[in-house]
């Protein structure tokens, strides 16, 4: 079973922040001394996943900070002050607290004394959910703007898998610890407000949750902020089963919209085979999709708005041009969505 719901907003304007520092997969590999230790080429990692590197945030730059500049800009671009913002939903994996939400930080900072703000968590699905959420609040009229944004510090497992890595026995089996090298750090922002037309803006969501799949990706351990563990394989291979028929649900039963019909799909990416995967399931080509997994890694919660922030900048995304959504996360969780592109 699956929940559907018919969209009532459209996303104004985006907002996105890179660290400036730039980390390799090689520099990763000798940074754990892959090749003497384990037997693997330093390339290995840029081989296996078609990640050449991700930005790389000091260990004591906050989320709220990369999710304060995506905002920023996204307001700047959308031309809308902090106090037209009603709602803030921070959808992050990493905030800077556990309490208060990180939401909070961010309205102060940015100045939106008039906004609701609260988090929403769900692994690398977390910003999908929060469009979701503000699209409800929009369609009831409790919020006429509001701010999607999250800052996601990849670079906090990272470390904590070099530093599991380097008590690993020589020869070891680290597979396990092999998603966490996979991620970056970015934030990304969306202001979002109601439909300037019924046939534009978001179309549609459908979400789905199978929690069966809840111990295939696990960070933190009753509290305890532990290294991530993930089942690769399974994982990747699970999360391929589920997105298909949901795609065929809100395109076809939902739509009627056909595969050709779309100029963008823009799915999340945690590495280039799985963006191909992608591609295969939707039956669109490749150059429909926006690819940033080989330079910026698994950038969590931030890949969608990240992507669409970019083909904003690059003036790829044209009005009244139909784009797809395909998030999803570990649990595993599945949300896609589709939208007539409207950001006047």
């Amino acid at each position: 079973m699956y929940m559907h719901s018919v969209g009532h907003s459209r996303i104004i304007s985006t907002g996105m922040y890179l660290p400036p520092e730039r980390l390799s997969s090689r520099e990763l590999m000798e940074m754990f001394r892959s090749r003497e230790r384990f037997g693997l080429p330093y390339e290995w990692l840029e081989r296996t996943t078609g990640i050449r590197e991700r930005r790389f945030a000091p260990p004591d730059f906050k989320s709220s900070e990369m999710a304060v500049a995506a905002a920023r800009e996204a307001l700047e671009l959308g031309e809308v002050s902090p106090s037209q913002i009603d709602a803030i939903i921070y959808c992050g994996v990493l905030r800077d607290h556990v309490e208060p939400a990180t939401a909070h930080v961010v309205q102060d900072k940015i100045g939106a004394r008039n906004a609701i703000a609260f988090d929403v968590s769900n692994a690398c699905l977390g910003f999908m959910n929060g469009m979701h959420l503000m699209d409800a609040l929009i369609a009831t009229g409790q919020a006429r703007r509001g701010l999607v944004v999250t800052g996601e510090r990849g670079n906090h497992y990272i470390r904590k898998a070099l530093r599991v890595l380097a008590e690993l026995p020589d020869n070891g089996d680290f597979s396990d610890l092999a998603a966490a090298l996979t991620l970056g750090d970015a934030g990304a922002a969306a202001v979002m407000g109601p439909k300037l037309d019924p046939e534009t803006g978001i179309k549609g969501f459908v979400v789905q949750s199978q929690g069966q799949h809840n111990g295939l990706c696990v960070c933190g351990d009753n509290g305890e902020d532990t290294h991530l563990v993930t089942k690769i394989t399974e994982i990747v291979r699970e999360t391929t089963r589920l997105v298909g028929p949901l795609y065929q649900a809100l395109m076809h039963e939902h739509l009627g919209w056909q595969p050709s019909e779309l100029s963008r799909y823009i799915p999340h990416q945690v590495g280039l085979r799985s963006v191909r995967k992608h591609a295969e399931v939707a039956q669109v080509p490749l150059e429909i999709i926006p690819i940033t997994v080989d330079y910026l890694g698994n950038i969590i919660s931030a890949t969608i708005p990240v992507n669409i922030s970019l083909l904003m900048k690059d003036k790829k995304l044209t009005n009244g041009e139909r784009i797809y959504l395909s998030g999803t996360g570990s649990g595993i969780s599945i949300a896609q969505a589709a939208m007539v592109w409207d950001a006047a």
